[in-house]
């Protein structure tokens, strides 16, 4: 795929609420030479770091909160949803023209050059289905709570046979002017879902959000980046 050959700056955000997180945050951000944004709930663990440290609550369930208090996740019911890390997004693309959202719980070994981003939204290629087709084989529980989403959205239930599902783990987001629509519409998922109780599916949320700001999601940028990054993985962290 060609890319429009402009230059652009680029900076990498991640998340990082709760001592576990801040502590693999940490090691993160020591990994690669680039600009960080971290958004914690306690900046200071982090003045001795070249990072942007900016403090934020949590508006969501975070780890102590799945481990602690709600139903487990996976094994068909979904993976955690951490919807805070669009804060860290936002931030970056504050001073940046491309976002690179790292889940905490990643070690980068050896980055690659990074080129350029196209507008809009790149993710990994984990996932390569429309919202439909992976929540009817992966967390068929969520589909009416999408369904229902996607109408107070649009009108209908159309736009999930179209709009394509994002795995979260690595998301790339360049500005072009619409990712105030973007977001807007991620915080609005979020909510939606929250407040019917369901706790996973942050994937849907943003596939949706990039659909309604006119977003192609892009598959290819992000994978020599993906291939130099380890994540452990394994669902919310404990002390």
């Amino acid at each position: 795929m060609c890319y429009n050959s402009y230059p652009v700056t680029v900076c990498f955000c991640t998340l990082a609420i709760h001592a576990p997180y801040r502590r693999r945050a940490r090691t993160l951000c020591a990994s690669a030479r680039v600009p960080w944004v971290v958004v914690t709930d306690e900046p200071e663990d982090f003045v001795d770091l070249p990072v942007r440290a900016i403090r934020r609550a949590p508006s969501g369930p975070m780890a102590v909160d799945y481990l602690a208090n709600l139903s487990p996740t996976g094994e068909g019911r979904g993976a955690a949803a951490y919807h805070d890390k669009r804060f860290a997004l936002i931030a970056a693309l504050q001073d940046f023209d491309t976002a690179i959202y790292v889940d905490a719980d990643s070690r980068i070994t050896r980055l690659p050059p990074l080129g350029v981003f196209p507008a809009g939204v790149a993710v990994l290629p984990v996932v390569q289905k429309n919202i439909g087709e992976h929540l009817d084989t992966c967390g068929r529980w969520r589909l009416p709570f999408f369904a229902e989403l996607a109408q107070d959205l649009t009108g209908d239930d159309k736009i999930l046979a179209s709009a394509r599902w994002c795995h979260e783990t690595l998301i790339a987001v360049t500005g072009d002017g619409n990712e105030t629509s973007f977001f807007e519409v991620w915080e609005r998922g979020a909510n939606f879902l929250q407040a019917r109780g369901v706790y996973s599916g942050e994937g849907g949320v943003i596939g949706l959000a990039a659909a309604y700001a006119g977003w192609t999601v892009d598959y290819e940028a992000l994978t020599s980046i993906g291939a130099s990054i380890q994540h452990e993985g394994g669902g919310p962290k404990k002390a």
